[in-house]
């Protein structure tokens, strides 16, 4: 199979909901050799002797389908970044580990969703490699995801502007958890506009609180693939 384009999901702070943004992504692509990969995932759940990802077991039900293990390379169970919960376990994170998976997963897919652990300067090894090193690594275009609400204009260009002096390429932002109504929440299009503007991105994807999935259109302009 050949190996068509992949995209690394970010988010600007904690929470911002790249997770749920990834399940709809994954849903939207799934039925066309797409797949879904998170190379470091700390907070893990122990059950049965086992360590199942949080953010894997959410996109999998999501999507209805079965926990995947092969979308997970590292599983830590300490609720803290990933660089502090490996020490903290022991386990040392090793890049070549995760290098192979990917390899693997592009023979496998035509499309893949990395989903990273927080934003660009969370520590995968302490003073050594973060999400950005791993970003480059794998040479991908980021997809941002962002708010609308209060202090989403200062923390979505700081993370552009970061993201540009890195040299890492952004194919497109997604504004999480948007009012349906913007045109009473005239704060929030706003807040959306000046973004925009400010970045110069001209592609973007506005997801509803509660949206349960996004129309083909919508995803095959954002990600410009046929779905």
């Amino acid at each position: 199979m050949k190996f068509d384009r992949g995209f690394f999901i970010i988010g600007t702070d904690t929470d911002i909901g790249k997770t749920y943004v990834s399940s709809l992504l994954y849903k939207g692509i799934k039925e066309v050799e797409g797949s879904y990969y998170k190379p470091v995932q700390s907070g893990c759940t122990r059950r049965n002797g086992e360590l199942y990802a949080p953010d894997v077991e959410f996109v999998c039900s999501m999507n209805e389908k079965k926990y995947d293990k092969n979308m997970v390379t590292y599983t830590l169970e300490a609720e803290v970044s990933p660089h502090l919960a490996s020490e903290l376990e022991g386990i040392k994170i090793d890049i070549e580990r995760i290098r192979e998976a990917w390899i693997e997963l592009k023979e496998k897919y035509r499309y893949m969703l990395v989903e990273g652990a927080g934003g660009l300067y969370v520590p995968l090894i302490r003073d050594k490699f973060y999400i950005f090193d791993l970003i480059k690594e794998l040479d991908l275009p980021v997809i941002l995801v962002c708010g609308s609400k209060v202090g989403a204009i200062n923390h979505t260009i700081l993370s552009i502007e970061a993201l540009k002096k890195m040299g890492i390429s952004i194919h497109g932002l997604v504004f999480n958890r948007v009012s349906e109504d913007l045109e009473s929440n005239y704060f929030e299009k706003d807040n959306i506009d000046v973004i925009l503007k400010l970045s110069g991105i001209e592609r973007s994807l506005l997801i509803n609180s509660g949206q349960r999935e996004i129309p083909k259109e919508e995803l095959q302009r954002f990600l410009e693939i046929e779905v």
